[in-house]
């Protein structure tokens, strides 16, 4: 007898790189280890600067060009993250982002299932 298997997913508005995005659409940030790594690695240097910033007494001005000169030193994103993927050409933002979450990090889409909600799909002549 054969194998069942399931139909893919891919059609599905919760798949995204062969990630399933359910559980981030319903709760958004309840998974803290989904959260992209470049983001989490920005904010808490920011939250950090904040902190000695408040220390010191500075203004909103020397802290915005702190901030500049420390995120140009960081370098791309590419070289923060491994997965990196840009959205286009004119945008610099990683295609793997969800909100704040990377879809990497999600768990695969295992075909259609009860989840399963079709795209809407785009009549080009209307």
């Amino acid at each position: 007898m054969g194998k069942v298997t399931s139909l893919p997913g891919r059609n599905c508005v919760y798949y995204s790189f062969g990630r399933c995005k359910y559980e981030e659409y319903l709760n958004p940030g309840y998974q803290s280890s989904w959260q992209c790594r470049v983001l989490a690695f920005l904010e808490k240097d920011y939250d950090g600067l904040i902190s000695k910033a408040d220390a010191f007494d500075l203004s909103f001005d020397q802290v915005e060009k702190i901030w500049e000169k420390r995120f140009a030193g960081i370098g791309s994103w590419a070289d923060l993250c491994g997965s990196y993927l840009p959205a286009g050409s004119e945008d610099d933002r990683c295609a793997c982002l969800f909100g704040n979450a990377c879809v990497l990090m999600m768990p695969e889409c295992t075909g259609v299932c009860r989840l399963y909600r079709p795209r809407v799909q785009k009549d080009i002549e209307s």
